[in-house]
Order: structure tokens, then C-alpha cells, then sequence
């Protein structure tokens, strides 16, 4: 019996360690850097220079983030830990108060402004979500830059001396059908590029 009650004292720590969602970032998040350039500024995590007691306020968006000194003028700015999981570029508030970094933390990051835990909606919603933003995105891109496409695929063609008809090609087609469908819709046609 022994054995089994040293076997089963285990299993209490992985239950324990869950319940304490509201301050996943010692779990979920690697260590920040101590120092790091963005935009050609030095940002300098706030507790490797504070000599003395160096403690974060009691608001939950100390669980989501850090301070750091901007090298520029010497500011307190957040450092958000949602953002570098989620690989986006830190947007670095200057700290003055909290309502801004609350507010990026709802809008980019599902967490609750008042209780500062994240919002797990459903999956498929979540999927939704992604594919309308993805398709907006999308949809400003290729307005943006049609123009450039084709310039840089015509001098793909003729640096590469690539006939033009090869534009209709089958596979060609199916390649860029499989990269964005809507890419088909603005290939020069073949006959009319060579006319021109």
C-alpha cells in the first residue's frame, strides 16, 4: 500500500497546477528577453535595471505582460506576452494607466477587461473568425497589389525566357489556383500581352 499512496502523490500536483488559471504566464509563456530592439529602439525589461523591491501593480494585465524602459526617452511601455506567443509585433504602450493595455488585451486577445481571464469561445466561431479577417486581409492585398503581381510576373516570364502562352498552362494555373483562386482572374491573357 505504500507504494500506491507514494504512486498517487503525484496525481494531487497536476490537479493543483491547472486550477490556477489566472496567472498563466509562468506556464504558458517562455521567458521574455532582457533586453530587445524594435523599429532601431532599445527596450530594456524594467526589473533587470531596478535595483531595489521591484513590484508589478495588482492589475490582471501584469498576468498578460511586462513592463520595459523604451531606450528613447527612457519610458515604461508593456510588453505583451499574448503577442509574442502569438508571434504578432509587440505594439509596446506607453504605460499610463491601464485602460489601453486593457483594451488591447479584449480586442487582440480575447482576455476580459474586468476579470482579465481569456474568453474561450468555440472553436468553429474561432475558425470563423480567423477565415473573415483572413479574408479581408486577403481582399485589401490583392486590391493593393495587383499591378505589382503582374509586373513582377512578367518579368519572371521574360528573365526566365518563359514563352507567354505558358500563362495558360494547365499546372501554372492549378498552382496559382492553389496559392489564391482569385490570382486567376488577373493574369494577362497570353494573346493580348504579345499583341501589346
Amino acid at each position: 500500500m505504500v507504494p500506491n499512496s507514494t504512486s498517487l502523490t503525484p496525481s494531487p500536483v497536476p490537479t493543483s497546477s491547472p486550477t490556477p488559471t489566472l496567472s498563466p504566464a509562468p506556464v504558458r509563456y517562455h521567458e521574455p528577453p532582457d533586453e530587445f530592439v524594435q523599429d532601431r529602439i532599445t527596450y530594456v525589461k524594467r526589473a533587470t535595471i531596478t535595483k531595489k523591491g521591484f513590484r508589478l501593480g495588482s492589475s490582471h494585465i501584469w498576468k498578460y505582460g511586462l513592463q520595459y524602459i523604451r531606450g528613447s526617452d527612457k519610458k515604461e511601455v508593456y510588453y505583451c506576452h499574448e503577442c509574442t506567443a502569438g508571434k504578432n509585433k509587440q505594439e509596446l504602450f506607453v504605460i499610463n494607466g491601464t485602460s489601453k493595455v486593457r483594451n488591447h488585451l479584449e480586442q487582440k486577445h480575447q482576455i476580459d477587461p474586468q476579470s482579465g481571464i481569456k474568453k474561450h469561445s468555440s472553436t468553429r466561431k474561432s475558425v470563423l473568425d480567423q477565415q473573415k479577417s483572413a479574408a479581408a486581409t486577403n481582399t485589401f492585398f490583392w486590391k493593393d497589389s495587383m499591378e505589382k503581381f503582374k509586373e513582377l510576373l512578367i518579368r519572371w516570364i521574360v528573365y526566365c525566357h518563359i514563352a507567354f502562352f505558358q500563362l495558360e498552362n494547365r499546372y501554372f494555373r492549378e498552382l496559382l489556383f492553389f496559392l489564391n483562386p482569385a490570382l486567376l482572374n488577373h493574369l494577362p491573357k497570353a494573346a493580348k500581352t504579345i499583341r501589346s
